[in-house]
């Protein structure tokens, strides 16, 4: 075999990366609690998913592995080591718009119990707004901390803020998908407890969705067309219509990402951005401490609050859940299970997720995983964690870095929550 290979031919080799739902919207709801010590290891898959391609696939992640790690041996300074991965990671992004003045126009504003729901529209680029909703203790006084609660993917592309932020009119659906994943609508938990939240749709959620029940079917690719017959002849809202326009929009991630990166930019370089954007946002606030800014987030939220904390020294202590595995470990028979969402061409060649994780290092990071899920190898999710210690241990701060595992599937469950809250209660 060559093994002389260019990286563009590398990069294709990924092929598409799809979330499946089901992984998510079958989980059980029960209480969580941080166990002891992780549970023993899963047996994974026999057969690799390409088969005889796997062999070249092993020979990429090796050729390619992460070689910017704080712990190489290298790097003395964290602060020399944060500069020089910082840009790489910016870089990686394939996505920085011109810059704007900063503007957010109040569409209205709702009294809730201990909090008061403002809805924002943030101007981001020429092309669109970020929709947000901000929730605002009631009662305090001065500069309080604020936090983004970022949502998770889950499949569900019709709710974005929805996920964590309740509403009179939520439908059946909506409450049972939010009361399994997360339990209770979580932002307003964080706002009764003194702390500014802000939940906005990201990019191809919520408002911000691809909106397949308005496409023509006639002028459709050609593999969408029956199911786009078949969601119009479908009660819009019912279970059944929910169920095809979810796998409809995942369908549709394929051509979303493709055409992303053919216009020259990156999918989680338009998260990415977008999350620094609401960060200009909140720190304009004068309600908000600049100096106290947080973030945490689920699944697709964990990997955005990682993305954030590496893209953005603002961001003063985190908490992922859910989002926190070594990159390699996936290869095998994992990468079938993520999205596109999740894929920086190249990156995995400078930094680990771990790696862009600690470039929040000092500043404290809780890492919360789940020993019942299904989209990752335990492994994967182990070794992260021992990298992060290590990291954190290196940079002579043990204290601020906590990897916790709760006994739950692919969720964030009150309990969770509650050691995320207490994290940032304790740091911010």
């Amino acid at each position: 075999m060559n093994s002389r290979i260019s990286r563009r031919q590398a990069l294709a080799l990924f092929g598409a990366l799809a979330l499946p739902a089901d992984l998510v919207l079958g989980a059980s709801a029960t209480n969580s609690a941080p166990a002891s010590t992780p549970p023993p290891e899963d047996r994974g898959r026999s057969t690799p998913d390409l088969g005889n391609v796997q062999e070249l696939i092993e020979w990429l992640r090796r050729e390619h592995g992460p070689r910017l790690s704080y712990l190489d041996p290298q790097w003395t300074s964290l602060i020399a080591w944060k500069r020089a991965a910082r840009k790489i990671f910016l870089e990686h992004l394939s996505y920085n718009p011109k810059p704007l003045p900063l503007t957010a126009e109040t569409v209205s504003r709702e009294q809730r119990a201990g909090f008061t729901i403002e809805t924002v529209k943030i101007r981001a680029t020429p092309a669109y707004d970020i929709p947000a909703k901000v929730l605002v203790p009631t009662g305090r006084k001065g500069r309080l901390p604020g936090v983004l609660a970022l949502h998770c993917h889950s499949g569900q592309y019709l709710w974005g803020h929805e996920k964590a932020v309740s509403s009179p009119q939520d439908s059946p659906l909506l409450t049972e998908f939010r009361d399994r994943v997360y339990g209770r609508p979580y932002a307003e938990v964080l706002a009764r407890r003194g702390y500014v939240v802000v939940v906005s749709d990201a990019f191809y959620f919520g408002a911000r969705r691809l909106r397949v029940e308005e496409l023509d079917p006639a002028t459709a690719p050609r593999d969408a067309r029956e199911a786009l017959r078949t969601l119009a002849a479908l009660k819009p809202g019912s279970r059944e219509w929910l169920a095809e326009f979810n796998r409809l929009c995942g369908q549709y991630e394929q051509l979303t990402a493709k055409t992303i990166f053919a216009a020259g930019a990156t999918w989680p370089g338009i998260l990415c951005r977008d999350e620094m954007r609401t960060v200009d946002y909140l720190c304009s606030r004068p309600d908000v401490d600049r100096n106290r800014i947080g973030c945490v987030g689920l699944s697709v939220g964990g990997l955005r609050t990682t993305h954030l904390i590496a893209a953005d020294p603002r961001i003063k202590a985190a908490c992922v859940t859910g989002w926190m595995p070594e990159f390699g470990e996936l290869f095998r028979n994992y990468i079938r299970s993520h999205t596109w969402m999740a894929y920086i061409p190249g990156l995995y060649r400078s930094l680990d997720f771990p790696d862009a994780a600690a470039l929040l290092a000092p500043g404290p990071l809780l890492v919360q995983q789940c020993s019942r899920d299904n989209l990752y190898p335990l492994s994967a999710m182990q070794g992260s964690i021992e990298k992060l210690k290590r990291i954190y241990a290196k940079a002579g701060v043990p204290e601020r870095f906590r990897g916790s595992f709760h006994d739950e599937p692919h969720s964030f469950r009150p309990a969770m929550q509650d050691e995320a809250f207490e994290w940032m209660d304790r740091w911010l």
